[in-house]
C-alpha cells in the first residue's frame, strides 16, 4: 500500500513535533530508505517491513515480541512502553496522535481528495448522516456519479465494503483505509459521525472536514472509561471546530453561545434553528401529516419552501435542517434537497410499522439515554395524542 520510506515517516512525525527521542544507539541512516510495507497496531497483522505501533490500554510487551517475529523492522511507543531499547524504535510524545499522522501518510492523505463531511453532537448524528446521504445520493444519481460513502454507528460503506458498524468512529488506521477505499472508487463525498472519543483520542487528527455539523450537547458518555465529567466531554466535542472549513451550528442547542463562539475558528459558519428566525436556515410551520410524515417550511437566503419528511419524529426537523445546511454549503440544488429528504431513512431511528387497520403504530428507535427517551416521548405524545403509549425497551450486555 505505502510507497513512503522510513525517513518520510520520521520527517512527518518531526514536523508535527511528536518525536520525544530518536535513540542514539540506533543507526537510522542505514534504515531510512527502507519502504514501509505496512503500519499495524495489531501484532497479528504484522508482515515483513512493518512499522509497529505500541498502543492501547491493554498493551503488553509480548505483543511487540510477536510483531518482531512476524517481520516488524521498527516500532514506535511512548516512553513507558519501550521494552526493547536495542531494537530500532522511536519514542513519541503521543502514541495516538502519532498513529493518526502515520496513517494519513500510509494511505497517501486520502481525506484531501474527497469531500469530508463530519457530524458531531450528543444525539441525532446517525439520522443527520443518512439525511445528507439521501440528499447527496439523489444528486449523484442524477449526475451519474457514485453514491456517497458513510461511516456511522449503524453501518459503514466505502465503495468496497458494506458492513454493520461496531463503533461510531473507528481507530485512525481503519478510518484512513475507509477514506482511501472511497477515493479509489471515485466517490465524491465521505459522510461520517465524529464521536467525542474520536476527537479526544485523536482518531480523526489531521482530517480536515469541508463541512462539519455541531448538532447539540447534553450529558452523556460520562464514565471512568470515556469522559470523567461533562466539561471533558464538551471540551472534546469543541475540538471539532479546529479541523472544519464550514461549520453548521444549531442555535437551539444548549450552550449555543459557547458552541457558536468556538465555531468562529472556521472559515465560514452557517446557523440553523426552529426558533430563531435570524438563522441562516430557519425551519417553521412544523406539523404532523398522517401517521408518518412531518411537514415544515424552510427559509434561507435563496428559497422559502415546503419540505416533507416521510418518517415520524418532530425532533427530526432539526436533523433535516442540519442536512440542508450541509447541502447548501456543497451547492446542491433545492430539487435534490427536497427529493432526498422526502425518501430519507435511518435504520433503527424512528422506524414506524402500522397495523392494517391503523389501530396500532409501532415505532422502533435507538433511544439509549435519558435525553433520547425524553425527546422520543415528547414527540410521540404530540404526534399521536389519541394513542395509548406502551414502551418495550431493553439493554445489550452479556
Amino acid at each position: 500500500m505505502s510507497h513512503y520510506c522510513l525517513k518520510d515517516y520520521i520527517s512527518i512525525l518531526e514536523k508535527e513535533d511528536l518525536i520525544a527521542q530518536l535513540p542514539s544507539n540506533i543507526d537510522f541512516t542505514k534504515m531510512q530508505d527502507i519502504v514501509i510495507q505496512k503500519i499495524a497496531h495489531n501484532s497479528k497483522e504484522v508482515v515483513a517491513n512493518t512499522l509497529y505501533v505500541c498502543k492501547g490500554l491493554n498493551y503488553k510487551p509480548s505483543y511487540l515480541d510477536e510483531a518482531i517475529e512476524h517481520g516488524a523492522i521498527i516500532y514506535i511507543a511512548e516512553k513507558e512502553n519501550i521494552s526493547k531499547p536495542d531494537f530500532p524504535h522511536i519514542v513519541v510524545k503521543d502514541i495516538r496522535k502519532s498513529l493518526a499522522v502515520l496513517s494519513c501518510m500510509y494511505y497517501d492523505f486520502p481525506a484531501t481528495k474527497i469531500n469530508m463531511i463530519g457530524i458531531t453532537g450528543t444525539k441525532g448524528k446517525s439520522t443527520t448522516a443518512y439525511y445528507i446521504k439521501s440528499i447527496l445520493d439523489n444528486y449523484m444519481k442524477e449526475n451519474n456519479l457514485p453514491e456517497s460513502a458513510i461511516l456511522s454507528s449503524i453501518d459503514t460503506y466505502d465503495g468496497k465494503t458494506l458492513k454493520e458498524s461496531l463503533i461510531t468512529s473507528p481507530e485512525s488506521l481503519d478510518l484512513q483505509e475507509h477514506i482511501k477505499n472511497s477515493v479509489d472508487c471515485q466517490i465524491k463525498n465521505f459522510i461520517m459521525e465524529v464521536s467525542s472519543q474520536a476527537l479526544k483520542l485523536s482518531r480523526v487528527h489531521d482530517v480536515l472536514y469541508k463541512v462539519g455539523v455541531f448538532l447539540n450537547i447534553s450529558e452523556d458518555h460520562i464514565s471512568t472509561i470515556e469522559h470523567p465529567d461533562f466539561d471533558d466531554y464538551f471540551h472534546s466535542k469543541l475540538k471539532f471546530f479546529q479541523q472544519v472549513e464550514t461549520a453548521c451550528v444549531n442555535l437551539d442547542a444548549d450552550f449555543a453561545d459557547v458552541i457558536l463562539e468556538h465555531s468562529k475558528k472556521c472559515k465560514k459558519v452557517i446557523t440553523f434553528s426552529t426558533k430563531n428566525e435570524l438563522a441562516d436556515v430557519y425551519g417553521y410551520d412544523i406539523s404532523k401529516q398522517g401517521h408518518n410524515a412531518i411537514s415544515f417550511r424552510v427559509k434561507t437566503a435563496d428559497f422559502d419552501e415546503q419540505m416533507l419528511l416521510t418518517m415520524p419524529g418532530l425532533f427530526n426537523v432539526e436533523n433535516a435542517l442540519a442536512a440542508i445546511c450541509i447541502a447548501i454549503s456543497l451547492n446542491i440544488p433545492f430539487s435534490n434537497i427536497y427529493q432526498g429528504l422526502k425518501v430519507a431513512r435511518a435504520s433503527g431511528r424512528m422506524e414506524s410499522h402500522i397495523s392494517f387497520d391503523d389501530s396500532i403504530i409501532v415505532i422502533v428507535d435507538y433511544a439509549h439515554n435519558k435525553l433520547s427517551f425524553e425527546k422520543l416521548y415528547e414527540s410521540t405524545k404530540q404526534e399521536y395524542p389519541d394513542k395509548k403509549i406502551v414502551t418495550v425497551f431493553g439493554c445489550p450486555g452479556r
